[in-house]
């Protein structure tokens, strides 16, 4: 056996070939496995991944075995090349070449100073699992393995022969009127996209989708990454040509209301990336579309599996009768090293067994993590003045918070903006655009839970592309709590509004976006018969200079002062020529 060991895929039409037909020859064939995965990865995560590819070839020069890794930039720690995106990940080879290709690449590893793997979602009942543990030993590597995840699937012959239980009814039922309801006006249906043409204009669509719902959900999806996304688009390409992959809609008229990029590969539709629209989860779309997915699938004698993937999500154990279990395999030359990930593994099982202390450690990890990288940022001197602050304001503190009516009109800068009205959507939008601002995303995810509870009314402002620039808040101004004075404010004009909690990407600041995002919903509410009022920190010298230049005149200050746990909070009327009515106070 002839071992190559090259450090890109390159993109050659016989080797693709060659690779596809070699992954067809695996005892359980999985679209994970193809060129085209390993190639779209590579496309995709070539500035973080260093792709190590070995390739062997028998006697006659055929290809007989294939294992596509990276490496760290160190160039110490290899993993699988497809371990982030794959559900399952394996060594290529026919079986009977298996343990000596293993051995091969173990060996090459070893030489190459290797000092450590980690192999995800290796098959429990792959023969890679033997290999693997016979050819550690003989090369020095000490090898731990480890269940990862139980994959749920639907086994088309034992649904068949088990026929439908009265529980199964029962689902089937409540499943129908779902689709009754979302197809009042047209029929409920399933619609495939199989072509490159078909698909280029349908992803964008489903890659906003699956960022909303994971808003909806309070969590970032992995398609916020542009990486993910250009993978997810490159994979579609290549294999729309060979027709294994489809992009199924859920659909009734032109409205869509659930989506699957899935694959249908020897025997298997797999259930790979699903979402749906958030606004219709009482429906239950997702499991909709997969209940009529099976349904098809059942029909086809071409499928014998619908294989549900990763992760333990409930309402996959409702449609699964069988299970695949993967590994998490690491091999390792310190035995420090090893005892350490055995350790690390068991304690974990055990924080895992009590929900409650999971929760616990989970928010002590978060803090030693926030903790750590502010004083990253900081330096000791900075936390120590951090610290003498906050205990300065546990004992004494003094704030003032300005009341403002806007009572001015529309700059013309502020006119060449747009604002809309905040939704999934924008989030989504938002989401993708500034991924990698921490800060942004954590309004983000908080505007997400405003959205979801429906009591205020979110903005937008946008340039002419549609590109989020910043983001504000509406809410009635009677009876809205104040965290800065920890109290709650009262109004006596029952049509006053009053906007709060704007926000501004970092990467945009500096550049007037909040007086032209507050003139314009300003101009918006008082057109619909609202008074619009806005309130500022006394200390925040750059906001109510803002303020003043969009228009917004200074009515009233409250002034909070506390000391320990007492507190009291006093108006003081600012003195305006055109108007001083007593329209707010304060109720602690």
């Amino acid at each position: 056996m002839r071992l190559d060991v090259l450090r890109e895929i390159p993109e050659d039409v016989g080797l693709r070939q060659q690779w596809d037909a070699l992954a067809l020859l695996m005892d359980q064939p999985q679209v994970f496995y193809t060129y085209e995965w390993a190639l779209a990865v590579n496309r995709a995560y070539h500035r973080t991944l260093r792709p190590l590819l070995f390739l062997a070839y028998d006697e006659k020069g055929s290809l007989c075995g294939v294992a596509s890794l990276a490496t760290d930039a160190a160039g110490r720690s290899a993993s699988f090349l497809c371990a982030t995106t794959g559900d399952y990940c394996d060594f290529l080879s026919s079986p009977e070449h298996r343990p000596g290709f293993v051995a091969a690449v173990l060996g090459e590893l070893r030489r190459q100073q290797i000092d450590q793997m980690a192999l995800a979602n290796v098959p429990a009942d792959s023969a890679t699992v033997n290999a693997i543990r016979q050819a550690a030993r003989h090369h020095q590597y000490l090898c731990f393995m480890r269940r990862a995840y139980m994959c749920a699937q639907v086994s088309l012959a034992q649904q068949e022969r088990r026929g439908e239980s009265e529980p199964g009814l029962s689902r089937k039922k409540m499943l129908r009127r779902f689709l009754n309801a979302m197809g009042r006006e047209n029929p409920v249906r399933l619609d495939h996209c199989r072509s490159w043409g078909a698909m280029e204009a349908i992803l964008p669509e489903f890659m906003q989708a699956h960022v909303a719902r994971f808003l909806y959900r309070g969590r970032i999806s992995n398609m916020a990454r542009p990486e993910r996304r250009v993978f997810v688009t490159e994979l579609a390409r290549l294999l729309s040509e060979s027709r294994w992959l489809v992009l199924t809609r859920l659909m009734s008229g032109e409205k869509v209301f659930a989506w699957n990029y899935g694959f249908q590969f020897q025997g298997t539709w797999f259930w790979y990336q699903p979402t749906f629209d958030s606004y219709l989860e009482r429906y239950s779309p997702g499991s909709c579309l997969l209940a009529m997915l099976i349904e098809e699938a059942s029909e086809n004698p071409a499928f014998q599996i619908v294989d549900l993937g990763l992760g333990a999500e409930d309402y996959k154990e409702r449609f699964a009768n069988r299970a695949r279990e993967t590994l998490f395999v690491t091999l390792r030359t310190s035995a420090v090293g090893h005892l350490r990930e055995i350790a690390r593994y068991r304690a974990s099982v055990m924080v895992k067994a009590f929900r409650e202390v999971e929760v616990a450690v989970r928010a002590v990890i978060a803090r030693l993590h926030r903790a750590k990288k502010y004083f990253g940022e900081q330096g000791a001197a900075g936390v120590v003045l951090s610290l003498g602050a906050w205990l300065r304001n546990l004992l004494w503190a003094r704030t003032e918070v300005f009341f403002y009516e806007w009572r001015g009109s529309i700059s013309q800068r502020a006119r060449a903006l747009q604002v809309r009205s905040l939704d999934l959507s924008c989030l989504a939008t938002a989401v993708m655009e500034y991924v990698d601002d921490e800060e942004t995303l954590a309004y983000l995810l908080r505007s997400a839970r405003r959205l979801r509870s429906g009591k205020d009314e979110g903005f937008v402002l946008v340039d002419h592309d549609g590109r989020p620039l910043h983001f504000a808040w509406l809410t009635q101004f009677d009876g809205c709590f104040l965290p800065e004075l920890n109290a709650t404010v009262e109004a006596s004009s029952p049509d006053a509004v009053l906007l709060r909690d704007s926000w501004t990407p970092v990467a945009l600041r500096g550049r007037g976006h909040y007086a032209q995002a507050i003139e314009l919903i300003a101009d918006k509410m008082k057109a619909s018969g609202k008074r619009p009022w806005i309130f500022s920190a006394a200390a925040n010298i750059a906001s109510v200079r803002g303020l003043a230049k969009a228009g917004f005149q200074r009515r009233y200050s409250l002034f909070r002062k506390r000391v320990l746990w007492w507190q009291t909070v006093t108006r003081h009327s600012q003195v305006c020529n055109e108007l001083a009515p007593e329209e707010v106070s304060a109720r602690i």
